[in-house]
């Protein structure tokens, strides 16, 4: 990697970096870019001799050569501009590929809070859209590349017919290069509003189809169709205001050029006719060469419109890039080392980011080898908080979280996390098969070992009954199967990971009686001899628990078992009751 800034703008100095991988190829594109530039080029020299030798002194020997000349510039040329584009567009889609899996490999290291904060559909949209023109950035500047240097070998060449025509001629290149940077920034902060306004919109997208149940559960279609009308006429906009300022800017340089071109070509006619100090074969070779010279130069304008455009797309890819991933270890790395002998919680507390108030205070809890920990509480309590700061899907504020002793910020994440199971309320399965999913808890699980944690699960009856058995297709998450069977993949592919810490929040609570019966059964299977910490809904699934701890705005105020918190005739009490009845 480069280190430093080599160019002012971020996602130009990004390409760059990115380029250098390539750097043979690079190299073999720029000069075949030369060579094609140097030929486009070629007509301004051979037509003075065509219009002197061939047409004043009617020399054919001359006309061969010239014509010759013409043609095998021209085959040249399309060979080399054809090996230009080949090569620019594999290292353009090479260094997309790379930065795409680049930013995929960084969200994939991002902490859970990231995705709290954004959209995952606006995470979409720069993960593909705008990942892709960070890529394009290099297509255009091989293009630019190739109109610059045109643009070099025609100004040569106007400077060697006449140095006083080539200034007269160049007088109107400070207005468009003004005419260019005026319109830059413009046409950059209309890209950057633009690509905002189409993540907002496919952010929305993606939130609307995913809930489109609720959608038409309230009846709501009507209501998404004029949001998202409304969002698209404001991409809409934008994408218009973006454009008009693009197109203001070829119609002027049109005009200054033309009436450029007019100029040098009265003057030069006075040169030849009057004066009597130009050949006609010079003039027509200086006025082809200034012809030419419109070309790159109009090129090189809408090249930069489109790269302006660009950028802002670019730029919020380097955005995700920008983020903090997580922290692997903090201090001295501490290796995992037989099993986990205990849990113990010291002086927690967390507080998310936006918030004055910490959502987990000053907790304090030793949990033995193989117990069972349940957390009760109403919404807001603090629970679900807890359970995500054992796995490090948040850091702790202050105090420590110790497993064997050692403080669990020090332990090298991913190894740490292998020792953790967690089956959620909400069970989410990827598309494929039921066997991938089951399997995606360890890699190199064998069919057998699948079998077998489906049978622990009570999967494995509902499975075989599938046509295709443990190959059969659940659908995007898992959408082609039932919520009490997802819930037992969820289980058997937890099972397979063989986690010594399990994390359960109340898997049970949406489903028939039937399905409970059945995924209870696997969850009970599951925790033997597992440390387990429990999320409970239903008080009836945690009577055995062996510490009860009751939280209330992210305290402990109670702990103890069933019993001893019924006698204690607390909150716990009024909460079984409140399930169960007085007299329960």
């Amino acid at each position: 990697m480069i280190k430093g800034r080599l160019l002012k703008n971020r996602s130009l100095n990004t390409f760059l970096k990115y380029s250098i991988r390539h750097k043979t190829l690079l190299i073999t594109t720029v000069l075949l870019s030369f060579l094609a530039s140097g030929l486009s080029a070629l007509p301004a020299w051979l037509i003075k001799y065509l219009v002197d030798d061939v047409l004043i002194s009617k020399n054919v020997k001359m006309l061969v050569i010239v014509i010759s000349g013409l043609i095998v510039s021209t085959i040249l040329k399309g060979v080399a501009s054809y090996f230009t584009d080949v090569k620019s567009a594999f290292v353009t889609e090479t260094i997309k590929r790379e930065i795409k899996i680049d930013v995929f490999k960084h969200l994939q290291n991002l902490p859970i809070s990231y995705y709290k904060k954004n959209k995952l559909g606006d995470i979409m949209a720069r993960l593909s859209g705008d990942a892709s023109s960070l890529g394009k950035i290099g297509f255009l500047i091989f293009d630019v590349l190739k109109e610059v240097t045109t643009a070099i070998v025609l100004l040569v060449r106007l400077f060697q017919v006449n140095w006083l025509l080539s200034i007269i001629s160049l007088t109107a290149l400070p207005a468009v290069m003004n005419l260019i940077k005026k319109y830059t920034k413009k046409i950059r902060k209309a890209g950057r509003k633009r690509q905002d306004i189409a993540g907002e919109l496919i952010a929305y997208t993606q939130e609307g189809l995913s809930g489109i149940n609720i959608v038409k559960a309230f009846s709501a279609e009507e209501k998404a169709i004029k949001n998202y009308n409304t969002l698209n006429m404001k991409e809409f906009d934008a994408s218009m205001r973006s454009k008009k300022i693009r197109a203001k800017v070829s119609p002027i340089n049109e005009v200054i050029t033309t009436l450029m071109v007019s100029l040098v070509a009265g003057y030069g006619c006075y040169l030849v006719v009057v004066k009597n100090t130009m050949s006609p074969g010079d003039l027509i070779s200086f006025v082809t060469a200034l012809g030419l010279l419109q070309s790159p130069i109009k090129n090189m304008i809408k090249r930069n419109n489109e790269l302006q455009e660009m950028l802002p797309s670019a730029d919020r890819v380097l955005e995700i890039l920008d983020a903090d991933t997580e922290i692997d270890h903090h201090g001295i790395k501490e290796e995992m080392s037989g099993n986990i002998s205990e849990v113990k919680f010291e002086h927690v507390k967390f507080y998310y980011d936006d918030k004055s108030e910490a959502a987990v205070k000053d907790f304090n809890l030793f949990v033995k080898p193989g117990e069972v920990v349940a957390l009760v509480g109403k919404s807001g309590s603090g629970k679900t908080t807890l359970v995500n700061l054992i796995p490090r899907f948040y850091e702790t504020s202050e105090g420590t979280i110790k497993v064997n002793g050692i403080d669990i910020k020090n332990y090298s994440l991913k190894e740490y996390r292998k020792n953790i199971g967690i089956v959620p309320q909400e069970t989410f399965l990827f598309s494929g098969t039921i066997a991938s999913n089951i399997a995606y808890g360890r890699e190199k699980s064998t069919m057998e070992e699948i079998v077998e944690a489906a049978k622990m699960a009570n999967a494995y009856d509902f499975i075989m009954e599938f046509e295709k058995g443990f190959d059969t297709e659940v659908g995007e998450r898992g959408a082609m199967i039932s919520g009490g069977q997802k819930q037992r993949i969820a289980i058997a592919r937890a099972l397979i990971q063989d986690p010594e810490i399990m994390i359960l929040d109340e898997a049970t609570s949406a489903l028939d009686t039937e399905s409970e019966r059945l995924v209870q059964d696997a969850l009970d299977k599951l925790m033997e001899g597992r440390t387990t910490f429990v999320i409970a809904h239903r008080l009836s699934t945690i009577i055995n628990a062996d510490k009860i701890v009751v939280m209330e705005k992210g305290e402990i105020k109670e702990i103890g078992c069933h019993n001893e918190l019924l006698e204690q005739g607390g909150i716990y009490k009024k909460l079984y009751e409140t399930q169960f009845g007085e007299t329960a």
